[in-house]
This record gives C-alpha cells, structure tokens and sequence, in this order.
C-alpha cells in the first residue's frame, strides 16, 4: 500500500515537473520513507488514543528509531507491515509496566546486542562510509548507557527490542529481508 501510493506520487511528480533532477526511482525511495514514518505517527496516536499511554508509546518510537538509525536490524520487505508492525508493537508495549530491576536487564540485553551485532544491515539505509561503523556502534553503547541514569522502563523495552532486532537479523537472516 506504501509502495504503490509512493510510486503514484512519484509518477505524478515527474509528470508535473518532468525536468524534475531526481530520478523517479530516487523520488519512490524517499516518499515510501515519508510515507513510512507519517504512517508509523499516524497508527500509533490512533493506538494511544483508545490506550491512553501515548507519552509512553512516543517514548518508545523515539529510542527505538533513534537506536535503529544508528545500529541497524531487520527489516521487512513491506514498508506497509513495517509501518503496521511498529505502530503496533510500539502501542502495545506500552501498555507494560517494568520493575527497577527489569528495566536494567533489558536494558543490559539491548547494550550486550548493540556490543556484539551492531550495527548490521545499515549498507543499503545509510549514506555514511562504512569506516564510520565503529563510530555508530559507540553512539549506540553511549545512548543506551544512557538509561542507566534516566531509568525508563520504556526506553529499556525499546533498546531491548532493537537489541533483539539485530540478534536477528546476524543470526537468523544473515542479513535477508523477511
């Protein structure tokens, strides 16, 4: 559904500006990304409205896209079921409530992850040169440190799932899209 309304997009776009200096591949690739994010936004204020956690829903959307951009993961083929399955999961795991102790187990999970797998399948997400690898990987062990001071048991859930996101994709996929 994301890929084909992308696409019309951008075929209206070049038909509208046929001198347009994007190619109408590079204008599909960055509006399925737009469309993507806004439909994430989108299911997940819809999912808290009838939940009535959407602080704790933003917390987790917000560590969770942050920590990916840096570490990577898997990633699935559809942006529509990429786009339903985050809005979702964000949704429902906010409705769970951590003890002290939990938060710091999940939050020691994400970091031993990000410190063994990350990042991993950012080739084909990230311009950055892959010299700059190690660099993500510090960001992301620095970020999730993070929580050991803020205790969010939000942020330990989401650092946690993107931890488990990457596992998979090293270990599971060897880098394949599901």
């Amino acid at each position: 559904m994301i890929e084909a309304a992308a696409w019309r997009i951008a075929k209206h776009i070049k038909t509208v500006v046929p001198n347009h200096p994007a190619p109408i591949e590079n204008l599909n690739h960055s509006l399925i990304i737009t469309l993507n994010f806004f439909t994430v936004i989108a299911l997940s204020v819809l999912g808290s409205f009838f939940t009535g956690h959407g602080r704790e829903t933003a917390i987790i959307l917000i560590s969770f896209a942050l920590l990916r951009q840096l570490t990577g993961g898997l990633h699935l083929e559809s942006s529509t079921w990429c786009a339903v399955a985050t809005a979702g999961t964000a949704t429902l795991l906010s409705l769970i409530s951590l003890s002290h102790i939990t938060t710091l187990v999940l939050t020691v999970v994400g970091l031993i992850c990000v410190l063994i797998f990350a990042p991993a399948g950012i080739e084909d997400q990230t311009i950055i040169p892959e010299r700059f690898y190690p660099i993500l990987k510090v960001a992301g062990i620095i970020i999730i440190t993070s929580n050991f001071w803020i205790e969010s048991s939000h942020t330990a859930i989401a650092f946690c799932a993107q931890g488990l996101m990457l596992a998979a994709y090293v270990l599971f996929k060897g880098g394949e899209k599901i």
